[in-house]
């Protein structure tokens, strides 16, 4: 990337510990963890560390969390990573913590702490770092703030990169949020591959308004589809240990390609593979850039449409 731009992430931050276990035990059972370590999510958080990772810009907007010793760790640790954080630490509020259970079927289950207030808190952010922002990666679940925060990039020029999850069974929902985006993408569980067609919703979220739909299809790779392709790229062949930030990792490679200006062929094959690297080991990546791209897997270019 020539240059350093600025991506600005919105949505829900908190810390976290992930066990990883062989197979997700059944009720009043239980298994061994074979792996531990602590994260700090959601998923805008995790885009946020990649993309320091990589050499960009990043800056974190996200809700308050508890000026407590939890509240605190979880700010130094992100500035030790690079990333630039806008988060406000507050005496009324307890910091969430979470707990996550990923085991190598590629399933994750989540355990968060219910905190109200500190989600709500998120409403308050201030956006100002959005305005000289190359790029704004948010998530769908944040609710309203999202709607604040597409508005606030909207007015200001900035492109939008949606992390969403779109179902043709519901396709009026998120359409406030889907039109003014720039970009989209759809994760699809290998459950949700078989219930739904991962091009159908690629089609449906262009059709929506956005220039590049993308959408992850698990241990299946991913599809991309703008104004005249659809490119589909398969998923690298990896032992998985740990699919949690596997999403992320995407969103983040996705958006690196993007700001490099590379043609959207490479930058879904870089996307993908990132991602599946991902899986291979605990926790965020430490492969550069060119370590990605040394293991691109081949590409499925359909033409669409004519370019107009």
């Amino acid at each position: 990337m020539p240059s350093t731009p600025r991506i600005a992430c919105f949505g829900y931050v908190n810390p976290g510990v992930v066990f990883s276990v062989d197979r997700y035990p059944a009720a009043n059972a239980g298994a061994y963890v074979t792996a531990k370590r602590p994260f700090i999510g959601a998923d805008c958080a995790m885009v946020a560390q990649m993309l320091a990772q990589w050499g960009v810009e990043a800056h974190l907007i996200g809700n308050a969390l508890g000026a407590d010793d939890l509240g605190r760790q979880t700010l130094a640790q992100l500035a030790k990573m690079n990333v630039h954080t806008h988060i406000a630490l507050r005496r009324d509020l307890h910091t969430p913590d979470e707990v996550d259970i990923s085991d190598r079927a590629g399933t994750r289950t989540f355990f968060v702490e219910d905190a109200p207030q500190v989600w709500a808190s998120l409403g308050e952010a201030d956006l100002e770092p959005i305005a000289d922002a190359a790029l704004l990666y948010l998530d769908w679940y944040v609710g309203t703030p999202a709607e604040q925060a597409i508005a606030f990039a909207n007015a200001h020029g900035v492109p939008v990169f949606l992390n969403v999850e779109y179902s043709l069974h519901q396709p009026d929902r998120y359409r406030n949020l889907i039109t003014h985006a720039t970009y989209a993408q759809s994760p699809m569980s290998d459950v949700h591959v078989v219930q739904e067609d991962p091009r159908a919703i690629a089609e449906a979220l262009h059709t929506l308004g956005v220039q590049v739909a993308f959408v992850t299809r698990g241990k299946h790779g991913s599809l991309a589809m703008d104004r005249s392709r659809l490119i589909e790229v398969p998923a690298p062949q990896v032992d998985v240990v740990d699919t949690q930030g596997a999403g992320a990792v995407y969103s983040a490679a996705a958006m690196y390609g993007l700001l490099a200006g590379w043609p959207v062929e490479r930058t879904v094959r870089f996307a993908t593979t990132a991602a599946s690297l991902k899986c291979a080991q605990h926790g965020l990546p430490g492969l550069g850039v060119e370590a990605i791209l040394s293991h691109l897997p081949v590409s499925k270019v359909i033409e669409t449409t004519d370019e107009p």
